[in-house]
């Protein structure tokens, strides 16, 4: 079945960022469902949008890195689609978070405090929050990491999305959008990691990509193709796990 995007309106926006704190302690008092959002806005929160998508359900689990997964490849699947001024709205998202994974937002957060609704709930519209969104983020690490010329298309985001650190580094620059750099980086942290039966520590995926960004900066990364920045990245990300020199 098919369904209209909705955005949350602008004025529900503004009202539930100024009041992170209230949002919160509701979040937490009705934890199956946002349909208080109503009654504490005094009006309907959402706005129809003419574009359509499928219909979608994601998964909720005690465990949630159980389903995880699944649950990405669900949501990049549903709104791969969207023009990318929509995938790219604060409000777009809000919509999801609250209507379509309201207990999943809950699942993946450490709800411990209102900061959490200001920085990962409410996010802006800068790249950096986007790709860090509760669940927006979800759909970016599957973006960046999907690749259409592999069997398993998703092969490099089952690796990408076991190495947090990573993603987090992607988000915090520029080339986190290049997919062609993405690519190269997650290929060449997986065959490492393969080759020599070992699971990169933080710092090593920290380094790998400060590694990269150093590369873009004098040399065009981003009209090389994913094989030639591999080819260049691999041997250097090698040397750093295993300490040889040039």
């Amino acid at each position: 079945m098919e369904i209209n995007i909705k955005f949350m309106k602008e004025s529900a926006y503004l009202t539930l960022q100024k009041n992170p704190e209230e949002v919160y302690n509701h979040v937490l008092n009705y934890p199956k469902d946002s349909s208080w959002l109503r009654e504490y806005l005094g009006f309907e929160p959402y706005e129809v949008k003419e574009y359509s998508i499928e219909d979608f359900q994601l998964k909720v689990s005690d465990n949630y890195n159980k389903v995880a997964f699944e649950n990405s490849i669900i949501l990049y699947e549903h709104l791969k689609h969207l023009p990318r001024y929509i995938l790219c709205n604060p409000r777009f998202w809000a919509w999801i978070t609250f209507e379509k994974a309201y207990q999943v937002a809950q699942a993946t957060s450490n709800l411990s405090s209102s900061s959490l609704i200001s920085s990962a709930w409410l996010i802006t519209n800068s790249r950096r929050s986007l790709m860090l969104g509760v669940i927006s983020r979800f759909f970016y690490m599957v973006q960046i990491s999907v690749d259409e010329t592999r069997k398993d298309k998703y092969e490099l985001t089952r690796y990408l999305m076991s190495n947090a650190e990573t993603y987090r580094n992607f988000c915090y620059r520029n080339m986190g959008m290049l997919k062609n750099v993405t690519l190269a980086v997650i290929r060449a942290q997986k065959d490492i990691c393969e080759r020599l039966n070992i699971t990169l520590v933080n710092k090593q995926s920290a380094e790998m990509v400060k590694e990269t960004s150093k590369i873009g900066s004098v040399m065009l990364i981003d009209v090389m193709s994913e094989k030639d920045v591999y080819e260049i990245v691999f041997p250097k990300f090698l040397r750093l796990v295993v300490n040889v020199k040039e």
